[in-house]
């Protein structure tokens, strides 16, 4: 599935929940999350990808630069990764 078809089911499921799910830009700084999914105080980033695809060192990099700082960062590659998603924010 492409990215952008991705995104837009986990707009929508993150929306569905109750959460807000933003595109995610840093000017100056390549490499983070495409999403930033919050909801009650929580946070997951998501770096969105066609199925099949894998993040780039740098994304991957970023992302562990993130958890270090103790956030969820999930990989969404796969429709069936949207629930995944949910339940991270729902349990974060």
């Amino acid at each position: 599935m492409k990215e952008q078809q991705l995104e837009t089911r986990l707009c929508r499921a993150i929306r569905r929940i109750g959460g807000i799910c933003w595109k995610f830009t840093s000017p100056g700084l390549t490499g983070v999350p495409d999403r930033i999914c919050m909801m009650d105080g929580k946070c997951v980033f998501v770096e969105v990808k066609t199925t099949g695809k894998h993040p780039r060192p740098l994304q991957v990099a970023r992302m562990r630069e993130l958890e270090r700082q103790g956030f969820t960062c999930i990989v969404l590659d796969h429709p069936d990764g949207i629930q995944e998603v949910c339940d991270a924010l729902q349990a974060a």
